[in-house]
């Protein structure tokens, strides 16, 4: 979906009453209705994350069934596939098992795992354990962590 396509979609939402008009032109999040599907094929694209704060580090990641988003921590059994530990993460409040990105439908839903210190989606503070979707350009902040997600679709 374009960016006039889904500004477009969250201004229809806000004129039904569905999601109320905010200020500055943030769109509440749209909550996930089910994630227990398990997709057919994972999607060509990556996602871009820009770093905020003093790092300024952009990283690239393959978009899997699941990416877990927290730090390293050798006792853990699955350690995160978007490591922040080198990037401030603990200084941040980034907890070791933070989010988890997860594609379903051929859409991108985020859920904080009962973080520590929350995670917010575009200055929404997100419920524990309940999946909204994600949409190029959100940015998302874990802890005091800010990260832009971009979506990096190949040529078609």
């Amino acid at each position: 979906m374009d960016e006039q396509a889904h500004q477009d979609e969250h201004r229809q939402l806000g004129k039904t009453g569905i999601l109320p008009d905010l200020p500055h032109g943030r769109v509440m999040p749209v909550r996930a209705s089910k994630l227990s599907d398990v997709p057919e094929k994972l999607p060509p694209w990556r996602l871009v994350v820009q770093i905020s704060g003093t790092s300024h580090t952009t990283l690239g990641l393959e978009v899997t069934e699941r990416i877990l988003v927290g730090r390293s921590d050798p006792g853990m059994e699955r350690q995160p596939e978007l490591d922040l530990t080198d990037y401030g993460g603990a200084e941040n409040g980034v907890s070791r098992r933070h989010a988890e990105i997860v594609f379903i439908d051929n859409s991108l839903y985020v859920t904080d795992l009962s973080s520590t210190n929350g995670t917010k989606l575009n200055g929404f503070l997100l419920p524990p354990d309940q999946s909204f979707r994600l949409r190029d350009g959100d940015e998302l902040e874990l802890g005091q962590m800010k990260l832009m997600i971009r979506f990096l679709r190949p040529p078609f």
